[in-house]
């Protein structure tokens, strides 16, 4: 019996000597942050997490409270079993300090990937309110596509700049070329411009006043609708400021609604 205990000692005494102490985090979180994404990168989330932990609990700038929450929702996947709420929190705050962050799918597993990428869909409303929004000013809808630009519809905005250059050109070039062409005269149905017939410039001139009335037309009517489509941009881009919808999981089931400012 003796003896049996004795070999039990040894051998405990032995394993304790053979096991590795346990590594405290590093004092500082420069150094704590470049060990955690050392650690990620061998795989180790179990030591990622370890050093993560007590940073969160620090006063960090905002670009390392980012890659620590970065590091803390990727480590929370990882765990035995997964902590999926855990992770949404962690990659929630990471997103609300970098808006535009993502995860590259050349480094991590696509399920992680997936998680990230639905933890920004889920509130993508709260992430929109988020960003920073310039001045913006009603007068603008009246100067096409500047309105259009200011709602950030910027694909109408270059389309419908573009059909205003190009009919503005095309009006002001058939006027000129009508008025080198051709004399205005007034008579009962108002001044018209009246040709030379002897003039090779007949038949290019009377293109040119087609042209000249089609241009102006379709410029009149271009502005209008570049003007419409600013104020209903610009009413549109107003109530999704002032109303942000929102969605929370209570005990009993889950609670949406809209948050409204004034």
């Amino acid at each position: 019996m003796k003896r049996a205990l004795l070999i039990l000692l040894v051998a405990a005494r032995a394993f304790a000597q053979e096991a590795p102490p346990a590594a405290t985090p590093p004092s500082e979180p420069a150094n704590a942050l470049r060990e955690a994404n050392a650690a990620a990168t061998a795989g180790d989330w179990a030591r990622v997490e370890v050093l993560v932990q007590p940073l969160l609990a620090r006063q960090l700038d905002r670009a390392d409270l980012a890659e620590v929450n970065r590091l803390a929702g990727i480590a929370a996947l990882f765990a035995q079993p997964p902590r999926h709420d855990l992770a949404e929190k962690h990659f929630l705050a990471y997103l609300r300090i970098d808006l535009d962050a993502h995860l590259d799918p050349a480094l991590y597993p696509p399920e992680v990937v997936t998680f990230f990428n639905d933890v920004r869909a889920r509130h993508a409303a709260e992430l929109k309110a988020l960003r920073p929004k310039g001045k913006r000013y009603f007068v603008l809808t009246f100067v096409p596509p500047f309105g259009q630009f200011q709602n950030g519809d910027r694909v109408k905005g270059f389309i419908l700049g573009g059909a205003l250059a190009a009919l503005i050109a095309t009006n002001v070039t058939t006027y000129a070329m009508l008025r080198s062409w051709c004399t205005p005269k007034s008579g009962d149905m108002g001044t018209r411009p009246v040709c030379d017939e002897t003039s090779n410039h007949v038949s290019g001139a009377q293109t040119a006043r087609v042209l000249n009335i089609v241009s102006g037309v379709a410029l009149i009517g271009t502005y209008i609708f570049g003007v419409w489509d600013g104020v209903r941009g610009y009413r549109r881009e107003t109530r999704e400021r002032a109303m942000v919808p929102y969605a929370s999981s209570t005990p009993g089931g889950a609670l949406v609604g809209v948050q409204m400012n004034f």
